[in-house]
């Protein structure tokens, strides 16, 4: 545990440095430049996990669908084996 303490406040502090280097070198030009970057990077990222969504709807629309056709199916088989049944009798009264 202090160990992962450790590593974590050493990143922090190799972080704060690296950022003020940065800042000292080359002024906001770095930071905008990443902002922009991750900004259209979320752009993409947000349309595709648009594009996702709506076949992950598709998908559970048809499976919905097969699903209520399975029920329905499996009704009408019990319809069909309870009418053979009725008319031709049950094997336990023969």
């Amino acid at each position: 545990m202090f160990k992962l303490l450790r590593r974590l406040i050493g990143w922090a502090i190799i972080a704060g440095i690296i950022f003020l280097a940065l800042a000292l070198w080359q002024g906001g030009k770095p930071f905008r430049w990443f902002g922009r970057q991750s900004e259209e990077a979320g752009k993409i990222v947000r349309e595709k996990s648009n594009e996702m969504a709506e076949e992950a709807d598709k998908i559970k629309k048809k499976t919905d669908n097969v699903k209520g056709t399975r029920k329905k199916v499996a009704e009408d088989v019990k319809k069909v084996k309870e009418k053979i049944e009725h008319i031709g009798g049950s094997k336990e009264e023969k």
